[in-house]
């Protein structure tokens, strides 16, 4: 076999976790616009942050189809959490993503074990550009910080500014497929 049964294990769990992040951010969003007005938040971070998270997890999938495996796709589950306040949403995201990074190392470190040398060098580029969502994170967080809870309409004002995965957008988002329009 060209990919050990332990790594596959663990870029499943990964996929896992993507799908994981994408319905925690969805439930938040959906939660803070009911609740405190987050429109133009959601607006921002809807497409441009919770649906880039299934992309992660494509490309997770793509590491194992390069080996003929077919990713699973485990349950993930339910997200019905109601938040006392912005700041404590973002706290349990910092840490979500901090679970999912220790993921992405555990699971480069089991590829280097295994012999996986070219999925441990996918997995590495995955962990660079998760890094870049990690900082999307702090900021967010230390913005929830700085603005305060009575704050909430000024920080929903100012989201765009908070917003740093623009290149990721761009290159999650990209389809190299598009056709000519000049035929």
């Amino acid at each position: 076999m060209l990919i050990s049964e332990e790594t596959i294990k663990k870029v499943n769990l990964i996929i896992q976790r993507m799908f994981t992040h994408n319905r925690s951010w969805d439930r938040f969003l959906a939660y803070s616009s009911t609740e405190w007005a987050f429109d133009h938040f959601n607006e921002v971070f809807h497409h441009g942050l919770a649906h880039l998270y299934p992309l992660l997890a494509d490309l997770a999938g793509d590491i194992l189809l390069r080996y003929n495996v077919a990713p699973e796709y485990y349950e993930t589950p339910r997200d019905s959490r109601v938040y006392s306040s912005m700041l404590e949403f973002f706290n349990i995201n910092i840490s979500e993503h901090t679970e999912t990074y220790e993921l992405i190392k555990s699971a480069i470190d089991t590829a280097t074990v295994n012999g996986d040398l070219n999925v441990e060098t996918d997995l590495k580029a995955l962990l660079r550009l998760f890094n870049r969502f990690m900082q999307q994170a702090i900021t967010l967080r230390d913005k929830a910080q700085i603005y305060g809870e009575n704050n909430k309409a000024m920080f929903d004002g100012f989201a765009d500014q908070f917003y740093v995965l623009e290149k990721e957008y761009e290159q999650l988002t990209d389809d190299d497929s598009e056709e000519d329009d000049d035929d």
